[in-house]
């Protein structure tokens, strides 16, 4: 009997469990809703809360702010967790963004609205918690405040209600105190609020980097709070999932001010900026700079230079900086208006964030930042409101890279190889009324400038013709070679749809020079594909063997050459011999192909291993296409 007891006990123990889900480092977006934390035990009716929402005014005139206060009706009653929002009279709608003021406070997006309610960060028991909350400067309407508040485990309040915020447009700027706390509507006593059936507990998500062991926890501050209290950027991207970022920022509005946070992993002799921009380009544009040990340093950048010094002033206060196990990690206070001589810039605005870092030479002077060491915003974010900003989509620039890579090491080679050494091959047999070598031979190079011209316009879509600027030499040559590489490449057709018939005067000076042009534009895109290794916009910096698949290429290109010329001289010797013996016994002194008569209907010798050894590199050029483009791809931006 007490063995059966012994085994029965965890049976009943688990059939008394339900599942309930508590969120101790506050509510996720999945509660925005029901603001109904997943217990599993009904809520307490609200017309008994010991709990209120103390407003600072009733009235409000749009884009005008009020101090909120979740507090409790001068009881013990204390309560560990939160959540609060704005809600229309008219159709209940989420409205209006929060301003945290607690350090309990933290940023929740519902309904893709940045700022749109607020819940708790610590399960421990509070008095109360301010905020403030901003009435959007296109409505004009009933508002109340709700929040649900959550004294333990089994006595929680959903949604209580303030009173109700009035905002108009004929509202004046005086402050209206509201003479007592406001009460909560009495619900009806036989139907007690419950949480909705319609929204099922939820599994607790993953997201608890702001739980409870935050303050204790080794997390580099850069990354707390992270699109709760403050909004971060980092690269490479995505990289603030993981906490790993080489380089990272944060900032949140401070009253009349912004506090920004600047970090880089390897800092030592380095500097992490920020960049504020209307566009996702550097170039005139304001950079705030974590840099010097004394202060915050403010530089014009006026493109893919290295940056002009302004200021080390520009109104920063509360600058610090820290250095740790090679990490620097800069705080500071910017005011609204940044501002250094006849350079400026408002943070009120939207701006595009851009995030680069590079080596600092000395006080005063940073260099341009190094290849990949940057990174741009999607998009324009207001910097008063906490959110993810995400990065830019780099596709076009990887489309352009893909597109030239199979432009020149994948149809090029291909195309140049067929006509140089396929004319005396599949002899007599057509496709659509030309020999095949020909039809092979324009199929490859004109996918070759074609995909050459898409390229061109993506990334002139992507960064502008600025980078074809003199100034640009000396750091990367690869915009003007690529360049001149394609310009070569539409001078072929060109030069091909005028071509001199065979046996006319200009017929060999048309052959030299399309050979000559060809081979120009095959040199100077394997150039330019070599160069984009070290390019800033490609991010292949840390892709070492770049180079070395390249140079594999231009080796393997050079010697697959050789082989087919060893093998043409040794056809042709072989042909010359038997033509000489034919012209002695016709009388033949001159023939139309190559000075040799050939019978129309036989391949020259050694047909068969040339189609063998074509196969042999145009599989492997397109082996090495597709490392390369997964290298293209892959590459951290």
């Amino acid at each position: 009997m007490a063995r059966s007891a012994i085994f029965l006990l965890p049976l009943y123990l688990l059939s008394s469990l339900h599942p309930a889900h508590g969120y101790g480092s506050g509510a996720p977006k999945s509660q925005c809703g029901s603001l109904a934390p997943g217990h599993g035990i009904p809520a307490k009716d609200n017309s008994n809360t010991p709990y209120s929402i103390k407003l600072n005014s009733t009235q409000l005139s749009p884009g005008v702010s009020t101090e909120i206060e979740l507090t409790h009706d001068g009881s013990d009653a204390k309560f560990k967790g939160y959540m609060v929002q704005a809600r229309t009279d008219s159709d209940d709608s989420v409205i209006g963004a929060f301003e945290i003021i607690s350090d309990d406070a933290q940023y929740v997006e519902c309904g893709s609205v940045p700022q749109s309610a607020v819940t708790h960060v610590f399960s421990e028991a509070k008095e109360s918690i301010k905020m403030k909350w901003k009435a959007p400067s296109d409505f004009t309407g009933k508002v109340k405040i709700v929040a649900t508040f959550v004294k333990d485990y089994s006595n929680y309040w959903v949604q209580v209600p303030s009173e109700t915020l009035e905002v108009s447009e004929s509202t004046s700027t005086g402050i209206q105190f509201p003479t007592e706390a406001p009460s909560a509507e009495p619900e009806p006593e036989t139907e007690p609020e419950s949480e909705p059936e319609s929204e099922p507990e939820s599994e607790p998500e993953t997201e608890t980097e702001l739980g409870a062991n935050e303050r204790h926890s080794e997390m580099h501050p850069i990354y707390k709070g992270c699109g709760k209290r403050k909004s971060c950027f980092g690269y490479p991207n995505k990289c603030l999932e993981n906490n790993k970022c080489e380089l990272a920022a944060s900032w949140k509005p401070s009253g009349d001010h912004f506090e920004f946070e600047m970090y880089r992993k390897d800092g030592t002799g380095k500097y992490v900026a920020l960049g504020f921009s209307k566009d996702s380009k550097m170039g005139d544009d304001l950079v705030l700079a974590c840099a010097s040990e004394k202060s915050a340093e403010l530089y014009w950048n006026s493109g893919q230079i290295d940056p002009t010094f302004l200021s080390a002033d520009a109104g920063i206060i509360d600058y610090k900086y820290s250095s740790e196990d090679g990490a620097i990690f800069c705080t500071m206070k910017s005011p609204s208006l940044l501002k250094s001589g006849d350079y400026s810039v408002n943070l009120n605005e939207e701006q595009t964030i851009l995030l680069a870092g590079g080596p600092r030479i000395q006080a005063g002077k940073l260099e341009y930042h190094l290849p990949g060491k940057k990174l741009a915003a999607a998009e324009p974010v207001l910097l008063s409101l906490v959110s993810s900003a995400g990065a830019k989509s780099d596709l076009l620039v990887k489309l352009h890279g893909l597109f030239m890579l199979i432009a020149w090491l994948g149809c090029a080679g291909a195309g140049m190889i067929m006509a140089r050494y396929f004319k005396q091959t599949w002899k007599g047999k057509q496709i659509m009324g030309a020999d095949r070598w020909f039809q092979a031979h324009r199929l490859f190079m004109v996918t070759a400038v074609i995909l050459s011209i898409v390229a061109v316009v993506l990334i002139v879509v992507e960064v502008g013709v600025t980078p074809l600027g003199l100034e640009h030499l000396e750091r990367n040559a690869h915009p003007v070679i690529g360049l001149i590489c394609v310009l070569l490449a539409l001078v072929q057709p060109i030069m091909a749809a005028f071509r001199p018939h065979p046996g006319d005067a200009g017929r060999k000076l048309f052959n030299w020079a399309h050979w000559g042009v060809g081979n120009m534009a095959h040199v100077f895109g394997i150039c330019a594909i070599f160069l984009a290794g070290n390019l800033a916009k490609a991010n292949l910096s840390s892709t070492e063997w770049w180079s070395w698949v390249l140079v594999a290429y231009v080796v393997f290109h050079v010697i697959t050459h050789l082989v087919f010329s060893l093998l043409w001289a040794k056809s042709e010797r072989t042909q010359r011999i038997a033509d000489q013996q034919m012209a002695e016994i016709n009388g033949m002194n001159k023939i139309q192909n190559n000075n040799f008569g050939v019978d129309e209907k036989l391949d020259q010798e050694g047909g068969s291993f040339r189609k063998i050894l074509f196969f042999v590199y145009f599989i492997t050029a397109w082996v090495l296409v597709a490392v390369l483009a997964v290298a293209v791809f892959k590459a951290e931006s």
